[in-house]
């Protein structure tokens, strides 16, 4: 009996031994892991995707940036450098390129006015802009109650009447800031509307979006229709016949982390496993037969963004 239990207080030894062993590889290789994430992180990625149009007569390169949050990289003329050399004929920033937490967005602005002189540059506000330039979320329930509307007055222009400085910062630095409107540009042979969402939360984005929409949509079909807005979650919630032919958005960071055989870790409209749940999370989705791009984007601080480098996308559109 006494040996029984010397066996046993032997063995439990072992097994605690064993267990704290565990523990403490499983923390070492935790550190691991986070550490070689956050070097990698450092740097970007390119993620290059093709588009086919019959509208367009010649080679489109668009070059889309999201997500960056003030964020800065070990070599940060590398970004500029790449760009430069990859030749867009547009460049499209998909919001939060500032963070809401920052005093300063002249980094951004210094970024967004070096690289209009390499390509017509455009910028979509993201919940981060809004946050800084506007009294709250633009929400239909926050405008309405903002501007005394309801169904029967709603007048979307007042909302588009606001200004604010960086806009004005932006706008001066040769980007044209798109706030549910659009612009047209002749690259080669081919002509395109570009149109960019502010209200991209999808309570407000038909009644103070639809009526510039559906100007995009419907008007110069034959131009070709590139379609920008921050919050992917708007093409999950509605349907219409088309959005356009290339739809480019961003806000979910690629889920932040994305776990092997798994997928997407997080997004805040998606929850947990968001991929899982049919979320637009991360790369290139079919809606409505066009191309939808959701960029992770370039944000590097966050040590929980794991197998997820930053990001720029590259899309190269062609006749075939």
């Amino acid at each position: 009996m006494k040996k029984n239990k010397r066996i046993t207080k032997k063995s439990v030894r072992v097994i605690r031994f064993f267990i704290i062993s565990l523990i403490f590889i499983g923390i070492a290789a935790s550190i691991t892991i986070l550490g070689c994430n956050y070097l990698e992180n450092q740097n970007f990625k390119e993620t290059f995707y093709c588009v086919s149009s019959l509208k367009v007569n010649n080679k489109i390169r668009v070059i889309q940036i999201s997500d960056l949050h003030n964020a800065s990289f070990v070599n940060d003329s590398k970004l500029v450098d790449r760009i430069e050399k990859l030749k867009p004929d547009v460049i499209i920033y998909t919001g939060d390129m500032v963070d809401s937490q920052t005093t300063s967005d002249d980094a951004v602005v210094k970024l967004c006015k070096t690289l209009a002189n390499v390509a017509q540059s455009y910028f979509i506000y993201g919940n981060n802009e809004v946050k800084k330039n506007y009294d709250g979320p633009l929400t239909q329930e926050n405008l309405d109650k903002k501007f005394g509307f309801n169904d029967d007055n709603r007048d979307p222009k007042k909302l588009l009447e606001m200004t604010d400085d960086f806009a004005k910062n932006l706008e001066n630095a040769g980007v044209k800031v798109l706030k549910n409107s659009q612009d047209t540009i002749t690259i080669g042979a081919t002509t395109v509307d570009i149109y960019g969402v502010l209200t991209s939360n999808p309570s407000s984005f038909w009644s103070y979006a639809g009526e510039s929409y559906n100007k995009f949509i419907n008007e110069n079909v034959s131009n070709l229709k590139i379609m920008a807005i921050h919050e992917p979650i708007v093409f999950e919630k509605y349907t219409p016949d088309t959005w356009g032919d290339l739809m480019l958005a961003g806000h979910t960071h690629g889920g932040l982390c994305k776990i092997p055989f798994i997928g997407p870790l997080y997004t805040t409209e998606g929850g947990i496993l968001p991929a899982r749940k049919g979320c637009y999370v991360y790369g290139r989705y079919d809606v409505q037969g066009r191309p939808l791009i959701v960029n992770s984007g370039l944000e590097n601080s966050n040590f929980f963004r794991i197998n997820n480098q930053p990001e720029i996308v590259i899309v190269d559109i062609n006749k075939f």
